[in-house]
């Protein structure tokens, strides 16, 4: 049986904040996960009564920070929230627990405006729009940020991208006419930014060497050339040396957050988690460093899902502590049937923490299927 049912939401989407829960609740919901630090977007809203497309502030925080705690590097505090503050207004309300959603290294502004602190691939570029973990004033900024946000009468924070992005993670108005593959991607996604390279080598990873290798790699496979063998198993030192600094930032993260409120990670921006090493994620570390993992299991079937769902479970061997994110609608669920199937496939793999993305972003039919769903449910839960 289902313990929590939920929804993500953007604060932007809810206009009502008290009515937005009642609703919530008279058709099963049990908490909502509310954005509270978020990157630029451009968002398509089919229901919401006051725009139709959004384009989010980039890299600002939906919550009045105390502005404590903080070193070189400072949140902005969105427009929205300087004008209404929807957390605050959500918490206050008591209507079901709120739990704040926060994602970390995926900041652009930051990023431009302090290049030293983004990643930079092995030929030296910056990715603005992802930050870098090992650099020890994103790491300071983490932790300040999520403590301050602990203090506002949240129920649990859900860490997004606490690692390193990928290059495919994408960026604005991308452009290439150079052969991309999978494996193209991976080598210009790792970074070798100053951070990077001084505390990898003090782990004892040749990093300069890696960065040599993969310069050479991709110049070929830009250049229209196969992959070499080889130079993957050479890259498994490196991997876990990212994999330990992620585990390290979530549990630093954990500790500095009052006890109080729960601190979970979620799990990857990958399909499927098979890949959650690209960002330095170490599922069976960051499930032990925190309160647990929340899986966004966004796949095409429910047999699918199930299959992904049950690697995260071998993986770190408790399902107990997992939480799931579906997606009840495009681009993963195309009917109804679909989305009682995944439900109930999540259900009878013992999940019992189910939230939904997003708010939003649904079309009304997509809703009302995902509202039958949560009904059923809910009647299930009684009649047990």
């Amino acid at each position: 049986m289902a313990r929590s049912l939920g929804w993500y939401a953007y604060p932007w989407n809810l206009h009502q904040p008290r009515a937005d829960l009642a609703q919530m609740r008279e058709v099963g919901m049990t908490h909502l996960t509310a954005a509270t630090a978020y990157h630029a977007g451009k968002f398509l809203q089919p229901r919401d009564p006051v725009s139709r497309v959004y384009f989010p502030e980039d890299g600002a925080v939906y919550f009045r920070t105390t502005g404590s705690g903080y070193g070189r590097v400072k949140p902005r505090v969105s427009r929205l929230t300087q004008e209404r503050d929807v957390l605050g207004q959500l918490t206050e309300a008591g209507v079901m627990p709120i739990r704040a959603w926060t994602v970390l290294n995926h900041n652009s502004r930051i990023g431009f405006e302090n290049p030293d602190l983004a990643v930079h691939n092995a030929w030296g570029d910056p990715y603005f729009y992802s930050l870098c973990p090992s650099n020890g004033h994103v790491r300071e900024y983490a932790v300040a940020l999520c403590k301050d946000l602990g203090g506002h009468n949240v129920e649990t924070l859900l860490l997004e991208a606490p690692g390193w992005l990928t290059y495919g993670h994408g960026y604005h108005h991308e452009f290439s006419q150079a052969p991309l593959n999978p494996w193209l991607e991976r080598l210009l996604g790792l970074c070798f930014c100053d951070a990077c390279v001084s505390r990898a080598s003090a782990a004892g990873v040749d990093i300069n060497g890696i960065r040599r290798a993969v310069r050479r790699e991709g110049d070929a496979l830009m250049a229209g050339g196969g992959k070499t063998p080889g130079l993957e198993a050479a890259l498994e030192p490196l991997d876990r040396w990212r994999g330990s600094v992620v585990t390290a930032l979530c549990a630093e993260i954990r500790q500095a957050v009052r006890r109080e409120v729960g601190v979970k990670v979620i799990s990857t921006c990958q399909r499927p988690h098979a890949t959650t090493y690209l960002e330095g994620g170490d599922l069976p570390g960051m499930n032990g460093a925190t309160d647990g993992l929340e899986l966004p299991i966004y796949q095409p079937s429910a047999r699918d899902a199930v299959e992904d769902l049950h690697y995260v479970i071998r993986t770190v061997g408790d399902v107990g502590r997992l939480s799931v994110i579906l997606r009840p609608g495009l681009p993963d669920m195309t009917s109804e049937q679909q989305v009682n199937q995944t439900v109930t496939a999540m259900l009878t793999a013992g999940v019992r923490d189910l939230s939904f993305y997003n708010y939003g972003l649904l079309p009304a039919q997509q809703v009302g299927w995902l509202e039958k769903a949560v009904g059923a449910v809910k009647d299930w839960v009684a009649r047990s």
